[in-house]
């Protein structure tokens, strides 16, 4: 006898209560926060160098350099933010999505489930990127920052405020929500449309594997498609700082970017750098992609089924 499916919390028609997924996202964003940092520290370090700028050379040279110059804890550079981010992230990402999800079945109930998951997912992103945003550029602050010894968070915090104000905290939000709303429409699309597939396709062999690696399928896709978005996103975090020396020898080409629109940015990039200076350092971020997108719908999921198995009030009495 077959186990009865599990139940997909993030189908269209399934009514989740927000806050249900507001606790899952976050311990799920802790997860997938943990496993992943130290790919994160070397992809962003890779964004952020100039072409002409040659100090970190491949994935393994790239840790080599860094654990001989700045030590072990730099591969965590800026993890107190970014484990923030992801908890606020991951929380407010899919409680926004069972929220949106919920009113736009209930407001439109002929949209196919594909056309559903693609812009719901797209909502969320919007919502969790501008909400997280703050965090998300201190972490790359720290993590870009190349002296041995590291900028502590408050630091960070009063340098921005001093030198760069309130807006200073959310530099490059627009292209940032951008990028995170592409990247959850595209993630949440690709994992309910494997998982549509795998159902219709059942009895086929290959349907087992891929319902096992949709997430690892989604977090590929939803990477690839916005990673020269992200790369713009990441240079102009920093292009305000008045620490941009401490990123790169070449502080310079980020002073060239100040006040300039994200067009005129990725303009300035492809001229002077080439277009694959766009996908710099997409390999590192496939690799902390695919399995932190893996790990992060996987928790979800988990978690959401221990909270369904919650003893009810009704049942209590």
């Amino acid at each position: 006898m077959t186990s009865a499916p599990s139940r997909d919390h993030l189908r269209k028609g399934e009514t989740v209560a927000w806050y249900d997924s507001v606790i899952a996202g976050s311990v799920s964003g802790i997860f997938a926060r943990a496993a992943t940092a130290p790919m994160d520290t070397v992809k962003i370090r890779y964004q952020l160098q100039p072409v002409h700028e040659d100090k970190y050379k491949g994935i393994v040279s790239t840790v080599k350099t860094i654990l001989k110059e700045e030590g072990l804890r730099a591969l965590w550079k800026g993890n107190v933010p970014a484990t923030a981010m992801y908890v606020v992230y991951g929380g407010v990402q899919f409680g926004s999505y069972s929220w949106f999800n919920n009113l736009w079945s209930a407001k439109f109930p002929q949209c196919s489930q594909q056309g559903q998951s693609l812009i719901v997912g797209a909502l969320a992103g919007m919502t969790s990127s501008l909400v997280s945003y703050p965090l998300d550029l201190l972490r790359t602050r720290l993590a870009a920052n190349r002296n041995v010894r590291g900028t502590k968070l408050l630091e960070a915090c009063r340098e921005t405020w001093h030198t760069e104000g309130f807006r200073g905290f959310f530099t490059g939000a627009p292209t940032a929500m951008t990028t995170i709303t592409l990247s959850a429409a595209f993630m949440f699309q690709t994992y309910e449309a494997a998982n549509i597939v795998c159902e219709n396709y059942e009895s086929e062999f290959w349907s087992r594997p891929l319902r096992a690696s949709s997430g690892m399928l989604a977090g590929m896709v939803s990477k690839t498609a916005v990673f020269p978005i992200d790369t713009l996103r990441r240079r102009m975090q920093i292009m305000n700082s008045q620490g941009t020396s401490r990123f790169t020898e070449f502080p310079d080409v980020y002073h060239k970017y100040r006040s300039s629109s994200s067009i005129s940015i990725i303009t300035k990039i492809v001229r002077q750098e080439g277009v694959m200076a766009l996908y710099r350092g997409l390999t590192m971020g496939l690799f902390k992609s695919v399995p932190s997108t893996a790990i992060y719908l996987y928790a979800y999921e988990r978690i959401m089924t221990t909270l369904d198995r919650r003893p009810s009030l009704s049942d209590a009495r």
